[in-house]
């Protein structure tokens, strides 16, 4: 058991001893109490009795008044005795207590020493022992930062591979797209003649479909991709601010024509900042926070 907890226990020792005598000594004084009380219905009784035996005689009456004082003095003498005894033992448990307390502050000193020996045999260890650790550590940060560096490397590989799988798939469907829009224009011109040599009219060449090269087109729709970033962020932040500036509340229909975007768009984004917590939505009308 530690020193702290030798105290502790002390500590709860003494508090619960203290409460003993508390009570011990408030019981003393309700028995006094009590014993008063009984004196004075004692005295009363005396003191109506004496009114009542009057004529008894002088002698009578002393010597009754001497044995009821002699009672009292027993009493007294015996309730004296009685609080100098739980007194002593008050004194001696006091006693009892504070030499515990020297020789658990002994074992405090004893114990200090041998901790400060110990703490100064390890600073004696030197600056090599203290390198070594540092240089341990610092292979573990290092170790960590490699296996960050890795990790982030694999990440990006993978992203890499998505990204290229990504445009095999919009150029097979790019392709599909080309050879399906040919076979369309194709068809739809030989329709044309057709009809055309039916009705004896001659027919209107269509203009030839410029179809722009594959990578071009990947490289288009990569860029539409990027470009519907930017926007819906800044309308994100037009929907905030025009919330802001009614703060009776708005619809989303109320947005459509000063805003010039389309309701249902406005509905999403106005549903994304109520998730976000940035409005609060009360029944169709949107407030700021």
């Amino acid at each position: 058991m530690g020193i702290s907890d030798d105290i502790k226990k002390l500590g709860e020792d003494i508090v619960a001893d203290y409460d003993v005598r508390v009570k011990a000594i408030g019981e003393l004084v309700e028995d006094t109490h009590k014993m008063l009380k009984d004196f004075r219905a004692e005295h009363k009784n005396m003191t109506d009795k004496l009114k009542t035996d009057l004529a008894k005689g002088e002698e009578e009456r002393l010597k009754d008044f001497k044995a009821m004082m002699n009672g009292i003095k027993k009493f007294v003498s015996d309730m004296v005795a009685g609080t100098a005894e739980l007194m002593k033992q008050i004194q001696k448990e006091q006693t009892d207590r504070n030499k515990e307390v020297a020789d658990l502050l002994v074992k405090f000193a004893k114990d200090h020493q041998a901790m400060e020996a110990e703490l100064k045999q390890s600073l004696a260890k030197g600056e090599t022992d203290r390198l070594e650790d540092f240089k341990e550590m610092m292979k573990g940060i290092q170790k960590y930062v490699a296996d960050v560096v890795k990790e982030t490397k694999r990440l990006m590989d993978a992203i890499r591979a998505r990204q290229d799988e990504r445009n095999k798939e919009v150029l097979s469907l790019l392709e599909e797209f080309k050879t399906e829009r040919e076979k369309m224009a194709a068809n739809w011109q030989a329709l044309t003649a057709t009809m055309a040599k039916k009705r004896g009219i001659k027919p209107k060449v269509e203009a030839e479909v410029k179809v722009r090269p594959v990578k071009e087109a990947i490289k288009e729709v990569i860029e539409e991709e990027e470009e519907e970033v930017t926007p819906e962020v800044a309308l994100d932040e037009k929907v905030l601010q025009f919330i802001d500036k009614h703060p009776e509340g708005v619809r989303v229909g109320d947005m459509e024509e000063p805003l010039g975007v389309a309701r249902m768009r406005l509905g999403v984004i106005a549903k994304k900042l109520l998730e976000e917590g940035k409005v609060r939505k009360e029944g169709t009308m949107y407030f700021s926070l």
